[in-house]
């Protein structure tokens, strides 16, 4: 089955998990993995889906035994560990990272759908990344709508600042790719 496939079937039996109605496409990925270089001993991809952003990060030229993907959904996990040998892929929820995955992370790229979650899901999402991740790393976020995917309430509370991509209008529906660091963080 392509990833496609997958994807609209999983969207299909699990609404509640799959809030895209497709993939996201290549231009967007490779913006995503932009951060990333070969030399980062430890990057985490949370809500990696069907693999199309673990893709462009491995192109990168990441090894594989760096990178950890975290997806809620068991059979993109399967997808995620057949085409993506060498990686950790962990069937949990993005928040859960601090239970299981590696600590001083270079970087959290997050294709979770953030925008349309409430401030205290939110909040737990980026706080556990935040706990993960090394001092000034990125964390990326895709977003489909006009203002920032974070909302204000979370961004103040963990004195995030963003620089965003310009509109990326290859990817249906067209995105924006925010990368936050901490205040004072180079």
């Amino acid at each position: 089955m392509s990833d496609l496939g997958l994807f609209l079937t999983q969207f299909i039996r699990r609404p509640s998990e799959i809030r895209a109605v497709v993939p996201t496409g290549r231009a967007a990925a490779r913006e995503m993995a932009r951060v990333i270089s070969p030399d980062m001993p430890a990057v985490a991809e949370i809500g990696a889906g069907t693999g199309t952003i673990t893709r462009a990060i491995l192109n990168r030229g990441l090894p594989p035994a760096a990178l950890e993907l975290y997806e809620l959904n068991a059979a993109f996990c399967d997808r995620l560990r057949q085409l993506f040998p060498g990686t950790r892929v962990h069937n949990l929820p993005a928040q859960e990272m601090v239970n299981v995955g590696r600590r001083d992370l270079d970087a959290v790229i997050s294709g979770v759908p953030v925008l349309a979650l409430p401030d205290d899901i939110q909040t737990a999402i980026v706080g556990a990344a935040l706990t993960m991740m090394r001092p000034g790393a990125p964390f990326v976020q895709i977003t489909y709508g006009p203002n920032p995917p974070l909302s204000e309430t979370v961004r103040n509370r963990f004195g995030l600042r963003h620089d965003k991509s310009p509109r990326i209008w290859a990817n249906l529906p067209p995105a924006q790719v925010y990368v936050f660091r901490q205040k004072g963080a180079t």
